[in-house]
C-alpha cells in the first residue's frame, strides 16, 4: 500500500466501493428527471402587446395529458379587448386543420380530428389573429385557457395574465 492510498482512504472515510455508487448516482439522477412529467404548463404571448395594438395571440402549453385529434381549445378575453377582426388560426405543432369561432368573448378554435393526437408532455401552441388589444396599459388582464375533449369534457381549466403595454408614440 503506498501512502498515498492510505492517506486518500481516511482522508474520504469511505470505500472505494461507495465511491463508485455516488458517482453512478451523480450520472443516473440528472438522466432520470428528465423522464418526470412536468406540471401543466400554459402562457399567452401577443405578438404585439401595446395598447390598442392588432396582434397575433399564440398560446404555449404542455400538459400532463395527450390532446385528442378533435380536442376544443376555448380562449375567453376580458371585454375591452375586441375579436371582431379575428378571422384565422392555425399551429406550428399540431396538424390536421382548425375551424374558429367567435362567441362574445370566447374564441372557440376546434381541432378537424384530421391530425394526430398530441401525446402528453408534449410542447405545442395555437395561434389567431387578429385581436386588438384594450385602450389601457396593464399586467394583470386575466384570459382563460380551457381545452376540451371532442365530448367537451374538460382536459384542463387554467388562467393566465396578459401584459399591455403603453402604445408606441
Amino acid at each position: 500500500m503506498y501512502l498515498f492510498e492510505t492517506h486518500e482512504n481516511k482522508l474520504m472515510g469511505v470505500s472505494r466501493g461507495s465511491v463508485l455508487i455516488i458517482l453512478l448516482m451523480l450520472i443516473i439522477a440528472p438522466s432520470t428527471t428528465s423522464w418526470a412529467s412536468p406540471s401543466d404548463s400554459v402562457a399567452i404571448v401577443a405578438n404585439h402587446p401595446e395598447a390598442r395594438s392588432s396582434s397575433i395571440y399564440q398560446v404555449n402549453f404542455v400538459i400532463d395529458k395527450p390532446i385528442p385529434a378533435k380536442a376544443v381549445f376555448r380562449i375567453v378575453f376580458p371585454a375591452s379587448f375586441d375579436l371582431s377582426d379575428l378571422m384565422i388560426a392555425g399551429s406550428s405543432t399540431i396538424n390536421g386543420g382548425f375551424t374558429l369561432q367567435v362567441e362574445g368573448q370566447t374564441v372557440i378554435i376546434k381541432r378537424s380530428g384530421l391530425g394526430k393526437p398530441i401525446p402528453a408532455n408534449q410542447r405545442a401552441d395555437l395561434k389567431f389573429a387578429i385581436v386588438k388589444n384594450p385602450p389601457s396599459p396593464a399586467d394583470d388582464y386575466e384570459i382563460l385557457v380551457e381545452l376540451l375533449d371532442e365530448e367537451e369534457k374538460p382536459i384542463l381549466k387554467t388562467s393566465t395574465k396578459q401584459k399591455i403595454i403603453p402604445e408606441k408614440q
